[in-house]
């Protein structure tokens, strides 16, 4: 079961363009919360938005909940102005996360903001004395320093490799990350671990199908209430139907996904 609470904001600051960290006292969420899960956040103290909004845990640290996130409309300029000792409304952990323990010679592959949980997996997949390719795929480096600084202190080097890719070129390799996944499976197959825009998943998942690699694909969809009765997060389904991404995913082998309706 999932936990509702008043969660204490202990820190919330810009990482990236647009881009905050927010770490959240939630003693009973961090000890429930696995990579791939999310919490419902309600975004201000007041009674204005009436939704809660989405996020991928990011990371646990002791009694905290980390999240990152990106500024993109009204409900997270209004996250943005959290201040530290203000007061939110969080529950969860929701949905269903990476399984890590079957995963052989993982490789985590994230786009934009679906980095966000992939961080956290990479952290406990070291912890369970796993080596971890971590492959990042971006426009550009520009502004991003700070948060490939806070990669550089959470995840073990002797553990986890990061790989860049760049539109521009201007980290890593130029080009999308997915050329840098084709590398690394020609040289490394491994078990597939990925988060990020729709187009990307699904090349992810077509090069994880050429290379025989399991692929676990984190989606993500519109959801109001984030335990499966509204409706609003529905994911095709390869069998035909649908699936909710916030019960039967987040995260979800690939070939249960109708990629072609997606």
């Amino acid at each position: 079961m999932s936990a509702s609470l008043r969660a204490k904001v202990l820190a919330n600051r810009p990482v990236g363009p647009g881009v905050y960290l927010i770490t959240l006292k939630a003693p009973a969420i961090a000890a429930k919360a696995r990579p791939g899960q999310f919490v419902m956040l309600r975004v201000s103290p007041g009674a204005e938005p009436l939704l809660a909004r989405p996020f991928s845990i990011h990371g646990v640290e002791g009694e905290s909940v980390l999240v990152l996130y990106q500024v993109v409309g009204r409900g997270t300029r209004l996250l943005a102005q959290a201040a530290e000792g203000q007061e939110l409304v969080m529950w969860g952990p929701l949905g269903r996360g990476f399984e890590l323990s079957g995963a052989s010679r993982p490789v985590l592959v994230g786009g934009g903001m679906g980095i966000a949980p992939l961080a956290f997996a990479a952290q406990r997949l070291s912890e369970m004395g796993q080596e971890t390719s971590l492959l990042y795929g971006m426009a550009g480096a520009k502004g991003f320093e700070p948060l490939m600084e806070t990669f550089d202190a959470r995840l073990d080097p002797e553990k986890v490799t990061l790989g860049y890719a760049s539109e521009d070129g201007s980290i890593g390799l130029k080009g999308l990350v997915t050329a840098l996944l084709k590398e690394t499976l020609a040289q490394k197959p491994g078990a597939v671990l990925t988060c990020g825009p729709t187009p990307m998943l699904k090349a992810v998942a077509t090069l994880a199908r050429e290379h025989g690699a399991k692929c676990q694909v984190s989606l993500e969809a519109p959801m109001a209430c984030g335990v499966g009765a509204c409706l609003g997060c529905a994911i095709p389904a390869a069998a035909g139907g649908y699936v909710r991404a916030c019960q039967e995913g987040p995260v979800m082998d690939a070939e249960l996904v109708d990629w072609g309706r997606m």
